[in-house]
């Protein structure tokens, strides 16, 4: 059993709570999204997003959509870690997504943001229209 040191440097302490989480690679950056489990009315926040930068190394330019690039580009030491330690707590043994599924998984994560962001326009055009109508 590990103490889980890197995941309390990155703030992290209620450790029984991890349900799952999930990584993205956004341009030259992992993002990583912790998942808690809370109840639906908690005021505390369901999930947590940690940011690492990516190493940058100078290649040409053609190699840049290849194998090597991928290798050449790997994710931060710290956040290896922390990944290890959040496989040992929800007991996942995930495997690297295929580049397929990355693509897949990324349209995916926009479809919601873009799906969140057009409900919360429409909900700010609904509240101007109750102002409009009171005056």
């Amino acid at each position: 059993m590990t103490d889980f040191t890197t995941l309390k440097e990155m703030g992290i302490s209620a450790f029984e709570l991890i349900s799952r989480f999930s990584l993205r690679r956004e341009h030259d950056r992992d993002v990583l999204k912790i998942h808690y489990l809370r109840p639906v009315t908690s005021l505390r926040r369901h999930s947590q997003k940690f940011t690492f930068a990516r190493p940058r190394i100078s290649i040409p330019g053609q190699s840049r959509h290849s194998q090597a690039w991928r290798q050449l580009t790997d994710c931060s030491p710290m956040l290896q870690q922390a990944l290890a330690e959040l496989k040992q707590l929800t007991g996942t043994n995930e495997q690297p997504l295929s580049a397929k599924q990355e693509w897949l998984q990324d349209l995916h994560h926009l479809e919601n943001v873009v799906e969140a962001r057009l409900v919360e326009i429409r909900e700010n055009i609904e509240q101007l229209n109750r102002v409009d109508l009171k005056h």
